[in-house]
């Protein structure tokens, strides 16, 4: 006999492609209010628990655990944000792969801006002192933009749905 818990549901992947100050925390924020979908950030896990955001070790510990996490609810039927910057064509095709293997579609939210627009974001939010954001200086946002592998229209159609966020 089949319960209603058996019901087959292909929940869906919520990804994002971006550098620090590009907009991807109020786009996952609002796409979590929107949805039914679990949002995890390494950032926040790290800010709340009063862990350096800067220590690599640490940051690549969680972020391996919070995405066993991600896989386990993606099982289980549940959409999931996961936010990340995926910096690496490597990680986004792991992440995309490990969707489709589990049933999930995917959703590849990617932050195109310029150099300068970022920045100009940064300095407001290193103004702001806000609670969880730390400052980044333009020396590290240059070596990030240095690493950053852009995503090309090829690979970008290769996510069931993706949307390109350009500044305004």
């Amino acid at each position: 006999m089949q319960s209603q818990y058996d019901k087959p549901l292909r929940p869906t992947l919520v990804l994002f492609c971006g550098l620090p100050g590009s907009g991807k925390t109020t786009t996952a924020k609002r796409i979590e209010k929107e949805s039914r979908a679990i949002r995890l950030c390494t950032d926040d896990w790290l800010a709340d628990l009063a862990i350096d955001l800067f220590d690599e070790t640490i940051r690549d510990n969680l972020q391996n655990r919070l995405y066993r996490l991600c896989k386990e609810l993606l099982s289980h039927g549940q959409d999931v944000i996961l936010e990340d910057g995926l910096w690496i064509r490597s990680e986004r095709d792991e992440k995309r792969k490990d969707a489709a293997e589990l049933g999930a579609q995917t959703e590849m939210h990617y932050f195109d801006l310029s150099f300068d627009e970022l920045w100009r974001r940064l300095e407001t939010r290193n103004a702001s002192n806000a609670v969880g954001a730390v400052p980044i200086t333009r020396k590290q946002l240059a070596k990030y933009w240095s690493i950053f592998e852009r995503p090309s229209l090829n690979e970008l159609n290769l996510f069931d749905k993706y949307i390109v966020h350009r500044q305004q």
